[in-house]
C-alpha cells in the first residue's frame, strides 16, 4: 500500500464532498490551516492514502460469503468494495467468529463464490 497520505479537513460530520474545507499533503499544513481558520466548531481531519496500490482482477470479483456453522446456505453474499477487504479476498481469508464463518475470495460470479466458499467452510468444520 502507498505510504503517501493526504489530509481531508472538515467541520462537523463528513457526509458529502461539499463538507470538505480543504485537502493537504502534510500535517504541518493542516496545523497552519487550523491556526488560521479555527472557529468555535472544531476542525476534524481524516487521513487517507494518496494514489494507493490496489488489487485489480479483470476477470474475477471480490466477495465475502458468510455461513452459519450449522447451515450450508449462505447468510449473506457481499461484493467487496474496500482496498482492505479486497486484500483479504486475495489471501482467501477465512474467519470463524461466534459461529459465523466468513470467507473472503475472488470468483467469476456469485454462484462460483458460494461454491468455493462452501468448500472452504466444509473444510474448516470437519
Amino acid at each position: 500500500m502507498s505510504d503517501r497520505k493526504v489530509y481531508i479537513v472538515f467541520y462537523g460530520d463528513y457526509e458529502h464532498v461539499h463538507d470538505i474545507e480543504a485537502v493537504f499533503d502534510s500535517k504541518e499544513k493542516v496545523e497552519a490551516f487550523r491556526k488560521r481558520f479555527s472557529r468555535n466548531e472544531k476542525l476534524k481531519v481524516m487521513e487517507v492514502a494518496f494514489n494507493p496500490n490496489f488489487i485489480c482482477d479483470k476477470e474475477r470479483i471480490p466477495y465475502l460469503v458468510s455461513f452459519d456453522e450449522q447451515n450450508s446456505r449462505p447468510l449473506e453474499v457481499l461484493t467487496l468494495c474496500s482496498i482492505e477487504d479486497t486484500e483479504f479476498a486475495q489471501q482467501e481469508l477465512v474467519k470463524n467468529e461466534e459461529g459465523v464463518i466468513s470467507v473472503y475470495l475472488f470468483a467469476a460470479n456469485k454462484k462460483a463464490a458460494i461454491n468455493a466458499a462452501l468448500a472452504k467452510r466444509d473444510g474448516l468444520i470437519q
